[in-house]
């Protein structure tokens, strides 16, 4: 067994979660060596509640819970058609663990066809751990906090760039400070074969307002990941495919199923990183594309005014590589435009 190996089994035996007995989730309870599907009601309160759709995956054995969230957003369409392909994938019976599907985390925003924001306006993944009395994607984030990730020993938040976003594909290693939590982080990141990574090292630490689904997960002491794959509302082939063999990988490396690994061998890890944003509402022309690398003050793009007047040239605050880029043209004042990032040379821990 390889060093890899050795510490991947230390850290599962110190995070994992013996699910004895049924496993429920939300409305669905599954015996061990049972896969049930159906759903997580969110009820109605100050606006219209909705449900969740969901699968328990209960392992015939007890051993790691992970949870795979899909469709925070509801224009990010990958992971949601590759968690079917996964859930076909898993066969309780054979299982030393058990894996939670969120199918689709968002449904109000996915059936309406919404760039970042739900009906109400607020962006889910900066909503966690949400509030039982607030609007729905306060409620969907309380639901999901209270139903997944407190359920899981392991969490998976699987996005891609939004319906106006072209992006490369990329996982974010989260980092925490805790040494253990920290390590079995990388591993999951490294487990999902994104060979870029991008250390995240400005997450909120209140457990109060963790903001964002993965750091939920991670502030109650649970190893999570963030990962994208795919952009734009496309549906193609390579980008589902990733998800899909990233989330096998992910069950294959906490010992839960004998699934396929694309564990990545030779990260690029992304140190520091920044999101150039809009000052000002207007009509966006990017000048740059998503893997280009480029130097202090590119140019990334230029916004102007309805009737072509130039209101800003955007320009790159330092050297790296573009991992995504806005590529439509609304776009309205503080929304993200670029995200670039710079390559490091850290392969264990931030310093």
């Amino acid at each position: 067994m390889d060093l890899r190996a050795c510490v991947a089994m230390s850290l599962l035996g110190a995070f994992s979660t013996q699910a004895e007995g049924s496993l429920r989730v939300g409305g669905v309870n599954a015996a061990p060596g049972e896969s049930v599907s159906g759903w997580i009601e969110v009820p109605d309160g100050v606006d219209p509640g909705t449900r969740i759709p969901v699968s328990v995956v209960h392992g015939a054995r007890p051993g790691p819970v992970l949870a795979l969230i899909a469709g925070t957003h509801g224009y990010e369409y990958t992971s949601i058609l590759a968690l079917p392909r996964v859930l076909a994938r898993l066969q309780p019976a054979r299982m030393t663990g058990s894996v939670i599907l969120v199918h689709i985390a968002n449904p109000p925003a996915f059936y309406g066809r919404r760039i970042y924001h739900g009906p109400d306006g607020k962006n889910l993944n900066r909503e966690y751990p949400g509030r039982a009395d607030g609007s729905i994607s306060e409620r969907i984030a309380h639901a999901i906090t209270h139903e997944v990730i407190e359920r899981a020993s392991h969490v998976a938040d699987l996005h891609c760039g939004d319906g106006n976003e072209s992006l490369r594909p990329y996982s974010y290693w989260q980092w925490s400070g805790d040494a253990a939590l920290d390590a079995a982080t990388r591993l999951m990141a490294l487990a999902f074969g994104l060979d870029h990574i991008v250390i995240d090292r400005e997450r909120p630490k209140d457990l109060e307002r963790s903001v964002y689904t993965s750091n939920t997960a991670i502030l109650r002491g649970k190893p999570a990941i963030t990962t994208e794959s795919g952009g734009l509302g496309a549906t193609d082939e390579v980008s589902v495919s990733a998800q899909e063999r990233g989330a096998l990988s992910l069950v294959r490396h906490l010992g839960i199923a004998d699934t396929p690994s694309v564990a990545v061998e030779h990260p690029v890890f992304i140190d520091r990183n920044e999101v150039v944003r809009s000052p000002a509402t207007g009509v966006w022309s990017p000048a740059v594309e998503k893997l280009q690398s480029v130097a202090t003050g590119t140019l990334l793009g230029r916004l102007y005014d309805p009737f072509g007047r130039l209101l800003h040239e955007l320009r790159a605050p330092f050297a790296g590589e573009v991992l995504y880029v806005v590529a439509t043209p609304p776009v309205s004042a503080g929304e993200p435009l670029a995200f670039i990032g710079e390559i490091s040379s850290a392969t264990t821990s931030p310093q």
